[in-house]
């Protein structure tokens, strides 16, 4: 991947970013699922929500095998629609039951736009949105169109107009995101953070998070962000920051690590508003908030259960056909989503919380 990394902002310097690199990160960063596909329907990639959500991979996923996840009595619907939309070219939107990992099956709203070249659809982007609690349904839709508009929009443009396209969807979407340096301060905030922590680039950039916040929150930020660095990949949590004018606020942050202008790690974060009048976070639902172990994937699940057994990351790397090392990145992305220090904690709080392997 070519080294367009953003370095540390200074006078008349405006940092890049690797339009497609970034691109795929933001489409695992969204609270919904992510697919996409070729021209004449046939389905090639998905965000990493959808291999959460369905416990499947890639392979049981692809080109139509993706009806294994739809209830049967919702099958020949969902294909009429789907097949209008293909031969058309409008919009895909259909209401269906997608199956979890657990074998349960949720309402999710479908929804696909076409994106053109020449007047011709080149590719689909599409979304599922959970729609299972009703009171979150009419934010959520809101959400999933918004970004799957900006969405296609960057990658459009990507190859004219990469960087502007990039940071118009950055500003734009229902979310504020920012960028710090392997020192962690800030190289770079999106309009919409300034906006709502009145916190403009100008005034914080070359400045870290004590020198920006209130200590207490200061510490926590720095905390994510070591947890980030240490995982090297994507981690998820809730803060509570108010806005601007004071109004109290819960946001649901992802950060993951990005290499500055030196090669070295820095962190950039997304925050999505998740503030609920009826006090659930939006971006999670009420059965996954009570469950601890809901932000580790189904590959993290098993590496996490054959740790309980008791299992060498040698016997973990040959079971699930990958190379020990991989198994020692998986342990530490494990131990910081969770924030666990130490693998004897790791055992005593998976056996707490269900995993018992076997």
């Amino acid at each position: 991947m070519p080294n367009r990394s953003l370095r540390q902002k200074r006078p008349g310097y405006e940092p890049r970013i690797d339009a497609s690199w970034f691109f795929r990160h933001i489409a695992d960063m969204v609270p919904q699922m992510v697919w996409a596909a070729r021209p004449d329907g046939w389905l090639d990639y998905f965000n990493a929500r959808v291999f959460a959500y369905t416990g499947r991979s890639t392979s049981q996923l692809e080109g139509w095998r993706w009806k294994s996840v739809i209830h049967p009595e919702d099958w020949n619907r969902c294909l009429e629609r789907w097949s209008a939309s293909l031969q058309s070219g409008e919009p895909y939107e259909i209401e269906y039951r997608l199956r979890r990992h657990d074998g349960k099956y949720l309402w999710h709203l479908g929804a696909a736009l076409p994106m053109l070249e020449r007047d011709r659809v080149a590719r689909w982007f599409g979304t599922c949105t959970d729609i299972e609690g009703q009171k979150r349904t009419e934010r959520l839709l809101e959400q999933a169109r918004q970004a799957l508009e900006a969405l296609v929009a960057a990658r459009t443009q990507a190859l004219e107009e990469s960087e502007r396209r990039l940071r118009a969807f950055l500003d734009s979407m229902p979310a504020i995101a920012w960028i710090k340096d392997s020192h962690l301060r800030y190289v770079w905030v999106s309009e919409s953070y300034a906006r709502v922590h009145g916190r403009a680039l100008e005034e914080i950039c070359g400045k870290d998070d004590f020198e920006v916040w209130p200590a207490e929150l200061a510490q926590k930020f720095r905390r994510d962000d070591k947890k980030t660095l240490r995982a090297r990949g994507p981690v998820p949590s809730f803060d509570d920051v108010p806005l601007a004018d004071g109004a109290p606020r819960r946001w649901h942050v992802i950060k993951f690590p990005l290499p500055d202008g030196t090669g070295a790690l820095g962190v950039a974060g997304i925050g999505f508003d998740v503030t609920a009048r009826d006090g659930h976070d939006l971006a999670v639902p009420p059965d996954q908030a009570r469950e601890p172990l809901a932000p580790l994937s189904g590959r993290e699940r098993q590496v996490l259960s054959l740790i309980v057994e008791g299992h060498t990351s040698a016997e973990v790397a040959l079971r699930l056909e990958i190379s020990p090392k991989s198994v020692e990145t998986y342990r530490s992305r494990l131990m910081a989503k969770l924030g666990i220090e130490d693998l004897p904690s790791l055992v005593k709080f998976a056996i707490r919380n269900g995993i018992t392997g076997g």
